[in-house]
């Protein structure tokens, strides 16, 4: 029985490990796919501030 009982603890702990380090990779997905949604967002959809800009040089 108390071979069982380490046994446990142990499994217990590794899969409490096993469980932070699949959340830590999703949140690492999740951080990556958001920043690159936003530089893409910034490369299509130029600001307010540079349209602006881009008018004043034109001279409208």
């Amino acid at each position: 029985m108390f071979h069982h009982d380490i046994m446990d603890s142990v499994m217990q702990e590794r899969a409490r490990d096993l469980r932070a380090q699949a959340k830590a990779d999703r949140d690492a997905t999740i951080v990556r796919r958001a920043r690159k949604f936003w530089e893409d967002r910034t490369l299509r959809a130029p600001s307010g501030r540079s349209r602006e800009i881009r008018l004043a040089a034109e001279g409208r």
